[in-house]
Order: C-alpha cells, then sequence, then structure tokens
C-alpha cells in the first residue's frame, strides 16, 4: 500500500514536470517564431553593384548604416515604393560626384551621378559645342569621380606654304601647334606670316615662306677711281681723258637668301683680289674760251660753254645790213634775223653763226630774209644790225655758220 502511494506521488510528481518542459518549449517556439517575423530583407543597387541585408527596421538611412554606405546630401538615395516579389526592400544609391568643364578659357563646375555621361554633364551646364569643336572624354563617356570635360575649339584656316594653299581645321591653341597639326612642318630659317605663339581664331590666314641659303662663288668687278687734273692747253668745258680707267676684278663668296624659291638678297662672306683696277685721269680745261669750238662729233661749243648739235656746217663769206623795213618773210627786220639763200639754208631754219677761230661771234639767229647777194653766190648770208656802225665794223668775213 505504502508503495503505491509513493509511485502515485512519483507519478504526479512526473506529470508536473513534463507539463512545465512543455510550457518552456511553447515559449522558446514563440519568441523564436516572433524574432522570425520582425526581420526584412534589403537590397540595395550601390553605383551598380548588389548589396543586401538583414535588419529590424525598415528605415531608408538604418539600411544604409546596415549596409556601412555613407551619403552626402548631393548623393542620389531613391527607395522603390513597392517591395519586391521576395517581399525585400529596394534602394538605388548613387554617389554625386563635381565635374569641372573647361570651355573657351572658361570653367564651369556641375554635380552629376554615377550613371551620367559627359553629354548629360554638357546639357546641365549649358555648354553645347561647335559642330567643329571636340569634347574630350568623349561624350557618351560615363563619369567618375576624376572625370574633367574639356571643350577644344576647332577653327577653320587656311594655311599656305609649298606654292599652295589649304583650308585646314585645327584645334585651339598657338599658330605653331596648328602648323604642326596640319601637318606643315616650319624650318628654322622660313618666315611665317603670323607669330608662331599667336592664338589661332576663325578664318585665319597663315603663310608658310621657305626660306634657304647657299653659298656661290662669282666675280665681281671693282670700279675704279676716277683723278682730275687741270690743264691750261684745253679751254673751259672741254675734257680729255689722259688714262683711260679700267675696273679690277675680284672673287667674291656670296651667301644668297632665297624665298620660295627668288633670290631675296645675299651677302658678301669673303673676297680675293684678281687683278687691281686702274685709275682714270681726266685733263679739263681751264683756258678761256673767246668764241666757239667746233668739238669735231657733230657738236660745238658755244661762247658761254654750252655744247649745242648741229646738222651741217656752211662755211663762206659774210656781210652786214642795216635800215629796217621787213623781211622776205614777212617780220619786221632786227638782230638775229639773217638773210641766205633759201635753197641752200631754208627759211625758218636756227642757226649759230661764227668766225672759225671763235673770236668774231654773231650768235643764234633765224633764217628770215634773202638778197641779191646770198643768191647769186657772192656771199653766204648778210647779217642784220641795228646801226651802219657795227655793219662797217664787221665788214665782210669768213664765217661757219651751223644749222641746228
Amino acid at each position: 500500500m505504502r508503495n503505491f502511494i509513493r509511485n502515485r506521488a512519483d507519478f504526479k510528481s512526473t506529470i508536473k514536470r513534463v507539463a512545465a518542459l512543455a510550457i518552456m518549449i511553447m515559449i522558446t517556439v514563440g519568441s523564436v517564431v516572433t524574432v522570425a517575423a520582425a526581420t526584412r530583407n534589403a537590397v540595395i543597387d550601390y553605383n551598380g553593384e548588389k548589396k543586401s541585408v538583414q535588419l529590424f527596421s525598415d528605415e531608408t538611412d538604418d539600411i544604409l548604416t546596415a549596409a556601412k554606405i555613407t551619403v552626402s546630401d548631393e548623393d542620389l538615395v531613391v527607395r522603390s515604393p513597392q517591395t519586391a516579389s521576395d517581399g525585400s526592400i529596394q534602394l538605388i544609391v548613387r554617389s554625386a560626384y563635381s565635374v569641372n568643364i573647361e570651355n573657351g578659357g572658361e570653367t564651369k563646375a556641375v554635380t552629376l551621378h554615377y550613371g551620367d555621361t559627359v553629354a548629360q554633364a554638357l546639357a546641365q551646364a549649358g555648354v553645347t559645342p561647335g559642330k567643329n569643336d571636340a569634347v574630350s572624354p568623349a561624350a557618351d563617356t560615363p563619369i567618375t569621380g576624376q572625370t574633367d570635360i574639356k571643350v577644344i575649339k576647332r577653327y577653320n584656316v587656311s594655311i599656305a606654304a609649298d606654292g599652295k594653299t589649304t583650308p585646314v581645321v585645327v584645334s585651339e591653341g598657338t599658330v605653331a601647334q596648328a602648323l604642326d597639326e596640319a601637318g606643315v612642318e616650319v624650318g628654322k630659317n622660313d618666315i611665317v606670316s603670323v607669330k608662331q605663339d599667336a592664338a589661332v581664331s576663325e578664318g585665319m590666314k597663315i603663310a608658310v615662306a621657305r626660306v634657304e641659303y647657299r653659298q656661290v662663288t662669282a666675280q665681281q668687278a671693282i670700279p675704279f677711281q676716277n683723278r682730275t687734273e687741270k690743264s691750261a692747253s684745253l679751254y673751259k668745258g672741254q675734257k680729255q681723258i689722259r688714262i683711260p680707267g679700267k675696273a679690277g676684278v675680284k672673287s667674291v663668296v656670296l651667301n644668297q637668301k632665297f624665298v620660295d624659291g627668288k633670290l631675296a638678297g645675299s651677302e658678301e662672306i669673303s673676297s680675293t683680289v684678281i687683278s687691281q683696277p686702274v685709275e682714270q685721269v681726266t685733263v679739263v680745261g681751264t683756258k678761256k674760251r673767246v668764241g666757239t669750238v667746233e668739238n669735231g662729233d657733230g657738236t660745238f661749243t658755244d661762247k658761254n660753254g654750252k655744247v649745242v648739235r648741229y646738222r651741217k656746217c656752211v662755211y663762206g663769206k659774210c656781210t652786214g645790213y642795216t635800215g629796217g623795213g621787213w623781211t622776205s618773210t614777212g617780220q619786221a627786220a632786227a638782230f638775229g634775223l639773217v638773210a641766205v639763200n633759201p635753197r641752200i639754208i631754208p627759211y625758218g631754219s636756227r642757226l649759230y653763226i661764227t668766225s672759225p677761230d671763235g673770236k668774231t661771234v654773231y650768235g643764234y639767229a633765224i633764217a628770215a630774209d634773202t638778197g641779191g647777194g646770198v643768191m647769186n653766190g657772192r656771199i653766204v648770208a648778210d647779217l642784220y644790225f641795228n646801226t651802219v656802225g657795227q655793219c662797217r665794223q664787221f665788214g665782210i668775213r669768213n664765217m661757219n655758220i651751223y644749222v641746228l
């Protein structure tokens, strides 16, 4: 009986322990189910890279913290209003980048985000490249944190070189850079029409002249000197070469400059005398002239020392007449109008009348009259004087009549 009672007591104790264990199991399972129900999944697309996190909160900041993503005020964070099919929260994060755009000497800074392109940066900055302009990097290049954009201006210019003019499109920069870009080589002696460090501009015209230097050897004349000697045996105004001058000869080395194939100048580098020049000695007259001198070359020198060319000279007796009246050509008789045979000396001929020795000079005259003495050949000319006394003083003389 005692054993039964003890066993019964043991049985009751066992029942209590089982019940307690069951209660504990139920509490534990319930807690696990509650925790599982509160955990959320989040998927973040961070600059193209997928990250997944699990957390109890569904706040965006908590999700970014759990994913160890730090964002700035300019970064782009987009949360999908709907969860994915698996119930996860979807976030897109795009980092902000500051981009410098250089255009025409000015720089603009704009803010873009991961995935944007150079073209979008230009549009945001309000920069529209010209049709000839180049953009670096290319317009479809995605930007990064190290991206700097440059709009390279390009200009229409013309380049004249080597006998032809070529229109080309060149990048902004200097004239030297434009020539290099166009494939035009400039030698150290060549001449460029525009300063090579000048900035290129639209419509600029650039000319390159090719310069070449050549050394040549040539013979050149050495001019002779003139020395003058005075002589009383010659009349004033007369000259006579006593010793003819002769040019010397020298061999010279010349540095010749050619511009586009044409000789533009030369400089003497050295010279060697082959023969010395001979000095010319000229004798000039000092003798005072008293009349007219015939030079023997179709000219004569009048009493004033003037050399006059004549067509012919008529030599013969001349007389003088006076008394006024009219000449046979209708002019009033006057000094300087003389009577001639018009078949020998035509009316209107300009004359110069002097004695052969030059001591008696009637001077310049016009053939304007005639008379019996000249027509029958007794005299060659009758010279008009203003007075009878002058006629008597002249008398009859042999004279040279130069027909000019």
